[in-house]
Protein backbone atom coordinates (compact mmCIF):
# COMPACT_ATOMS: atom_id res chain seq x y z
CA UNK A 1 0.00 0.00 0.00
CA UNK A 2 2.68 1.92 0.33
CA UNK A 3 4.29 1.39 -2.45
CA UNK A 4 1.04 2.40 -4.60
CA UNK A 5 0.78 5.90 -2.71
CA UNK A 6 4.81 6.85 -3.43
CA UNK A 7 3.96 5.62 -7.23
CA UNK A 8 0.57 7.51 -7.07
CA UNK A 9 2.75 10.59 -6.07
CA UNK A 10 5.69 10.09 -8.25
CA UNK A 11 2.84 10.13 -11.10
CA UNK A 12 1.78 12.80 -9.77
CA UNK A 13 4.71 14.53 -10.13
CA UNK A 14 5.51 13.34 -13.57
CA UNK A 15 2.86 14.97 -14.94
CA UNK A 16 3.52 18.80 -13.69
CA UNK A 17 5.37 20.33 -16.35
CA UNK A 18 8.13 22.39 -15.57
CA UNK A 19 8.55 26.23 -15.88
CA UNK A 20 10.40 26.58 -18.82
CA UNK A 21 7.57 24.26 -20.97
CA UNK A 22 5.05 26.98 -21.20
CA UNK A 23 7.33 28.71 -23.71
CA UNK A 24 6.28 27.01 -26.28
CA UNK A 25 3.00 24.70 -27.04
CA UNK A 26 2.71 21.02 -28.20
CA UNK A 27 3.08 20.58 -31.89
CA UNK A 28 -0.47 20.24 -33.49
CA UNK A 29 -0.48 16.51 -35.42
CA UNK A 30 3.71 15.89 -35.58
CA UNK A 31 4.60 19.47 -36.70
CA UNK A 32 6.46 22.40 -35.86
CA UNK A 33 6.04 23.72 -32.25
CA UNK A 34 3.68 27.29 -31.52
CA UNK A 35 6.38 29.42 -30.30
CA UNK A 36 5.21 32.06 -27.79
CA UNK A 37 8.56 33.58 -26.36
CA UNK A 38 9.84 36.59 -27.38
CA UNK A 39 13.23 37.87 -26.51
CA UNK A 40 12.41 38.47 -22.63
CA UNK A 41 8.72 38.82 -22.69
CA UNK A 42 6.69 36.98 -21.00
CA UNK A 43 5.36 33.79 -22.95
CA UNK A 44 2.05 34.96 -24.84
CA UNK A 45 -1.27 32.79 -24.15
CA UNK A 46 -1.64 30.26 -26.59
CA UNK A 47 -3.26 30.54 -29.37
CA UNK A 48 -0.59 33.60 -29.64
CA UNK A 49 2.54 32.92 -31.00
CA UNK A 50 5.40 33.94 -32.93
CA UNK A 51 5.97 31.31 -35.22
CA UNK A 52 4.11 29.78 -38.48
CA UNK A 53 2.45 26.78 -36.46
CA UNK A 54 0.30 29.62 -34.40
CA UNK A 55 -3.17 29.77 -34.82
CA UNK A 56 -2.97 33.77 -34.15
CA UNK A 57 0.65 34.99 -35.05
CA UNK A 58 2.39 38.23 -34.13
CA UNK A 59 5.41 40.12 -34.84
CA UNK A 60 8.51 39.71 -32.33
CA UNK A 61 10.67 42.73 -31.37
CA UNK A 62 13.42 40.45 -29.95
CA UNK A 63 15.58 43.19 -28.95
CA UNK A 64 12.86 45.22 -27.29
CA UNK A 65 11.38 42.18 -25.67
CA UNK A 66 7.50 43.13 -27.31
CA UNK A 67 5.03 41.69 -29.17
CA UNK A 68 2.85 43.96 -32.19
CA UNK A 69 0.50 43.16 -34.62
CA UNK A 70 1.99 42.05 -38.30
CA UNK A 71 2.27 44.64 -40.66
CA UNK A 72 -0.03 43.86 -43.90
CA UNK A 73 0.93 44.05 -47.26
CA UNK A 74 1.58 47.41 -48.81
CA UNK A 75 0.13 49.18 -45.51
CA UNK A 76 2.21 52.62 -44.73
CA UNK A 77 4.01 53.15 -40.95
CA UNK A 78 2.40 54.78 -38.64
CA UNK A 79 3.83 57.86 -37.36
CA UNK A 80 3.73 56.82 -34.33
CA UNK A 81 6.37 54.32 -33.18
CA UNK A 82 4.15 52.61 -30.56
CA UNK A 83 1.21 51.94 -32.70
CA UNK A 84 -0.14 48.25 -32.87
CA UNK A 85 2.17 47.06 -30.24
CA UNK A 86 0.71 44.57 -27.36
CA UNK A 87 0.48 46.09 -24.50
CA UNK A 88 2.38 44.17 -21.96
CA UNK A 89 -0.01 41.84 -19.52
CA UNK A 90 -3.00 42.91 -21.27
CA UNK A 91 -4.22 39.46 -22.41
CA UNK A 92 -7.46 39.05 -21.09
CA UNK A 93 -8.13 34.96 -21.00
CA UNK A 94 -11.46 35.02 -19.53
CA UNK A 95 -13.06 37.99 -21.86
CA UNK A 96 -10.65 36.86 -25.05
CA UNK A 97 -9.33 39.96 -24.88
CA UNK A 98 -5.85 41.94 -25.37
CA UNK A 99 -4.63 45.34 -25.97
CA UNK A 100 -2.73 47.27 -28.32
CA UNK A 101 -1.20 50.86 -28.50
CA UNK A 102 -2.51 53.39 -30.78
CA UNK A 103 -0.94 57.05 -29.67
CA UNK A 104 -2.20 59.65 -31.31
CA UNK A 105 -1.34 60.08 -34.81
CA UNK A 106 -2.16 62.96 -37.51
CA UNK A 107 -1.41 60.97 -40.90
CA UNK A 108 -3.43 57.24 -39.53
CA UNK A 109 -6.23 56.84 -42.08
CA UNK A 110 -9.49 55.19 -41.63
CA UNK A 111 -8.94 52.59 -44.01
CA UNK A 112 -5.33 51.96 -42.83
CA UNK A 113 -6.25 51.51 -39.25
CA UNK A 114 -8.84 48.86 -40.14
CA UNK A 115 -6.79 46.96 -42.21
CA UNK A 116 -4.10 47.10 -39.10
CA UNK A 117 -6.27 46.02 -36.36
CA UNK A 118 -8.50 43.61 -38.53
CA UNK A 119 -6.59 40.20 -37.89
CA UNK A 120 -7.31 36.51 -39.58
CA UNK A 121 -7.89 35.78 -36.32
CA UNK A 122 -8.77 39.00 -34.41
CA UNK A 123 -11.01 42.86 -34.58
CA UNK A 124 -11.79 45.57 -32.48
CA UNK A 125 -13.80 44.87 -29.83
CA UNK A 126 -17.72 46.80 -29.33
CA UNK A 127 -16.09 48.65 -26.27
CA UNK A 128 -13.32 50.38 -28.24
CA UNK A 129 -14.38 54.00 -29.28
CA UNK A 130 -12.84 55.60 -32.50
CA UNK A 131 -11.51 59.18 -32.48
CA UNK A 132 -11.84 60.56 -36.22
CA UNK A 133 -10.90 63.96 -37.89
CA UNK A 134 -9.80 65.27 -41.25
CA UNK A 135 -12.34 66.21 -43.48
CA UNK A 136 -15.83 64.20 -42.48
CA UNK A 137 -18.30 64.85 -44.60
CA UNK A 138 -21.17 63.27 -43.11
CA UNK A 139 -20.36 63.05 -39.05
CA UNK A 140 -23.84 64.18 -38.33
CA UNK A 141 -25.39 60.48 -38.32
CA UNK A 142 -21.91 59.45 -36.01
CA UNK A 143 -22.85 57.90 -32.90
CA UNK A 144 -21.86 59.90 -30.52
CA UNK A 145 -19.47 59.32 -27.64
CA UNK A 146 -17.71 62.19 -25.45
CA UNK A 147 -14.26 63.11 -23.79
CA UNK A 148 -13.15 66.17 -22.09
CA UNK A 149 -12.34 69.52 -24.58
CA UNK A 150 -8.84 69.71 -22.83
CA UNK A 151 -7.89 65.52 -23.25
CA UNK A 152 -8.30 65.89 -26.80
CA UNK A 153 -6.91 69.40 -27.32
CA UNK A 154 -3.66 67.85 -25.36
CA UNK A 155 -4.01 64.46 -27.55
CA UNK A 156 -3.56 67.04 -30.37
CA UNK A 157 -0.42 68.60 -29.29
CA UNK A 158 1.10 65.01 -28.46
CA UNK A 159 0.42 63.67 -31.93
CA UNK A 160 1.78 67.67 -33.51
CA UNK A 161 -1.17 67.86 -35.60
CA UNK A 162 -1.34 71.37 -37.46
CA UNK A 163 -4.36 72.92 -37.17
CA UNK A 164 -3.92 76.61 -35.27
CA UNK A 165 -6.73 76.90 -32.47
CA UNK A 166 -6.38 73.34 -30.63
CA UNK A 167 -9.76 74.20 -29.32
CA UNK A 168 -11.54 74.24 -32.61
CA UNK A 169 -9.55 71.22 -33.24
CA UNK A 170 -10.86 69.40 -30.56
CA UNK A 171 -14.07 70.38 -30.77
CA UNK A 172 -14.05 68.65 -34.98
CA UNK A 173 -13.10 65.46 -33.62
CA UNK A 174 -15.99 63.10 -34.38
CA UNK A 175 -16.44 59.90 -32.05
CA UNK A 176 -17.57 56.55 -33.40
CA UNK A 177 -18.75 54.91 -30.51
CA UNK A 178 -20.14 50.87 -31.20
CA UNK A 179 -22.47 49.33 -28.62
CA UNK A 180 -21.44 46.21 -26.56
CA UNK A 181 -23.41 43.69 -26.13
CA UNK A 182 -25.79 43.18 -22.93
CA UNK A 183 -25.91 39.69 -21.10
CA UNK A 184 -28.12 37.93 -23.56
CA UNK A 185 -26.15 38.69 -26.24
CA UNK A 186 -22.98 38.08 -25.13
CA UNK A 187 -24.11 34.65 -24.32
CA UNK A 188 -24.93 33.80 -28.21
CA UNK A 189 -21.67 35.19 -29.29
CA UNK A 190 -23.36 38.20 -31.07
CA UNK A 191 -22.07 41.41 -30.92
CA UNK A 192 -18.46 41.22 -29.41
CA UNK A 193 -16.81 43.37 -32.27
CA UNK A 194 -16.87 46.98 -33.58
CA UNK A 195 -18.98 47.66 -36.50
CA UNK A 196 -16.26 49.09 -39.26
CA UNK A 197 -19.04 50.20 -41.71
CA UNK A 198 -20.20 52.68 -38.52
CA UNK A 199 -16.48 54.43 -38.31
CA UNK A 200 -16.37 54.76 -42.00
CA UNK A 201 -19.72 56.02 -42.15
CA UNK A 202 -18.59 59.67 -41.60
CA UNK A 203 -16.23 59.93 -44.39
CA UNK A 204 -13.76 61.07 -42.29
CA UNK A 205 -9.83 61.17 -43.31
CA UNK A 206 -7.65 60.39 -39.98
CA UNK A 207 -8.07 57.89 -37.08
CA UNK A 208 -6.60 60.11 -34.66
CA UNK A 209 -6.62 57.34 -31.26
CA UNK A 210 -8.73 54.80 -29.77
CA UNK A 211 -9.97 54.46 -25.92
CA UNK A 212 -12.30 51.51 -24.96
CA UNK A 213 -13.80 51.56 -21.07
CA UNK A 214 -13.21 48.79 -19.10
CA UNK A 215 -13.69 47.98 -15.24
CA UNK A 216 -11.06 47.95 -12.55
CA UNK A 217 -10.51 45.28 -10.05
CA UNK A 218 -12.61 47.75 -7.73
CA UNK A 219 -15.43 47.79 -9.92
CA UNK A 220 -14.85 51.32 -11.33
CA UNK A 221 -15.73 52.13 -14.83
CA UNK A 222 -12.30 53.45 -16.52
CA UNK A 223 -11.64 54.93 -19.90
CA UNK A 224 -8.57 54.15 -20.90
CA UNK A 225 -7.06 56.65 -23.89
CA UNK A 226 -4.70 55.78 -26.95
CA UNK A 227 -5.17 52.00 -26.99
CA UNK A 228 -7.28 49.75 -29.05
CA UNK A 229 -8.92 46.48 -26.97
CA UNK A 230 -9.16 43.53 -29.56
CA UNK A 231 -11.12 39.83 -29.50
CA UNK A 232 -10.10 37.06 -30.81
CA UNK A 233 -11.48 33.72 -31.96
CA UNK A 234 -10.43 29.93 -33.48
CA UNK A 235 -11.85 29.34 -36.74
CA UNK A 236 -14.96 27.06 -36.85
CA UNK A 237 -17.57 26.69 -34.27
CA UNK A 238 -17.63 24.52 -31.49
CA UNK A 239 -19.60 21.98 -33.05
CA UNK A 240 -17.89 22.37 -36.36
CA UNK A 241 -14.55 23.30 -36.15
CA UNK A 242 -11.20 21.83 -37.11
CA UNK A 243 -10.47 20.70 -33.50
CA UNK A 244 -14.05 19.33 -33.53
CA UNK A 245 -12.62 17.13 -36.63
CA UNK A 246 -9.42 16.01 -34.27
CA UNK A 247 -6.87 19.02 -35.20
CA UNK A 248 -5.05 19.29 -31.50
CA UNK A 249 -4.29 23.01 -32.73
CA UNK A 250 -8.39 24.76 -31.49
CA UNK A 251 -9.30 21.78 -29.34
CA UNK A 252 -10.99 22.89 -26.10
CA UNK A 253 -8.81 21.10 -22.80
CA UNK A 254 -9.76 19.09 -20.49
CA UNK A 255 -11.71 21.75 -17.49
CA UNK A 256 -12.73 24.29 -20.32
CA UNK A 257 -15.54 25.41 -21.88
CA UNK A 258 -16.10 26.22 -25.62
CA UNK A 259 -18.05 29.41 -26.76
CA UNK A 260 -19.29 30.25 -29.90
CA UNK A 261 -18.65 33.89 -31.20
CA UNK A 262 -19.41 35.61 -34.36
CA UNK A 263 -16.82 37.47 -35.89
CA UNK A 264 -16.37 40.79 -37.41
CA UNK A 265 -17.21 39.42 -40.92
CA UNK A 266 -19.77 37.20 -40.03
CA UNK A 267 -18.51 34.10 -39.84
CA UNK A 268 -18.55 31.80 -36.50
CA UNK A 269 -15.31 31.23 -34.49
CA UNK A 270 -14.87 29.58 -31.01
CA UNK A 271 -13.18 30.62 -27.66
CA UNK A 272 -11.67 28.58 -24.83
CA UNK A 273 -12.08 29.39 -21.67
CA UNK A 274 -11.39 27.75 -18.23
CA UNK A 275 -13.86 26.72 -15.32
CA UNK A 276 -13.96 28.76 -12.53
CA UNK A 277 -11.29 27.88 -10.21
CA UNK A 278 -8.79 27.08 -12.90
CA UNK A 279 -6.73 29.23 -14.81
CA UNK A 280 -4.88 29.05 -18.01
CA UNK A 281 -5.43 29.91 -21.76
CA UNK A 282 -8.28 26.77 -22.09
CA UNK A 283 -6.72 25.07 -24.84
CA UNK A 284 -5.22 21.43 -25.30
CA UNK A 285 -2.30 22.90 -27.66
CA UNK A 286 -1.54 25.23 -24.80
CA UNK A 287 -1.34 25.75 -20.80
CA UNK A 288 -4.72 23.72 -20.75
CA UNK A 289 -6.57 25.08 -17.43
CA UNK A 290 -5.23 24.28 -14.67
CA UNK A 291 -6.07 24.21 -10.33
CA UNK A 292 -5.83 27.77 -9.51
CA UNK A 293 -1.94 29.08 -8.85
CA UNK A 294 1.61 28.55 -10.26
CA UNK A 295 3.22 25.40 -11.29
CA UNK A 296 5.56 25.38 -8.66
CA UNK A 297 2.99 26.09 -6.06
CA UNK A 298 1.26 22.84 -7.25
CA UNK A 299 4.30 20.83 -7.46
CA UNK A 300 5.02 22.45 -3.39
CA UNK A 301 1.12 21.57 -2.77
CA UNK A 302 1.30 18.33 -3.98
CA UNK A 303 4.99 17.32 -2.21
CA UNK A 304 2.97 18.64 1.00
CA UNK A 305 0.69 15.82 0.91
CA UNK A 306 -1.99 17.75 -0.48
CA UNK A 307 -1.95 20.63 2.35
CA UNK A 308 -4.68 23.57 1.32
CA UNK A 309 -3.19 26.90 0.26
CA UNK A 310 -4.60 30.54 -0.90
CA UNK A 311 -5.17 30.88 -4.87
CA UNK A 312 -2.55 33.14 -6.62
CA UNK A 313 -4.43 36.11 -8.04
CA UNK A 314 -6.36 36.23 -11.27
CA UNK A 315 -5.10 37.60 -14.22
CA UNK A 316 -5.59 41.22 -14.81
CA UNK A 317 -4.94 43.70 -17.17
CA UNK A 318 -2.55 46.34 -17.99
CA UNK A 319 -3.21 49.46 -19.37
CA UNK A 320 -1.28 52.23 -20.91
CA UNK A 321 -1.89 55.80 -21.04
CA UNK A 322 0.23 58.15 -23.34
CA UNK A 323 -2.01 61.10 -23.19
CA UNK A 324 -0.63 62.23 -20.24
Amino acid sequence: MRLAGGLLLLLLLLTIPDDGALSASPAAAGGERCRRQCGGLDAVPYPFGFSGSCPIKLACNESGSTAALILPDNAAADTAAESYTVVASSFNRTASTFVVSLPPACNRTVAGARRRLSGANYGVSSRTGMFLRGGCRNATGATACSVPAEVMSKMLRTAQCAGGDEAASASSLTCIASIPPNSTAEALGVGMFARWDTVEEPRCDNLLTSAFYGETPEGVFALELAVAELGWWVNGSCKHSAAAAGDLSGRCAANATCHDVQTPGGEWGHQCKCLPGFTGDGFAAGDGCNLSGSINERKKFTVEGWRGRDAMTTEGRAMAIYAG
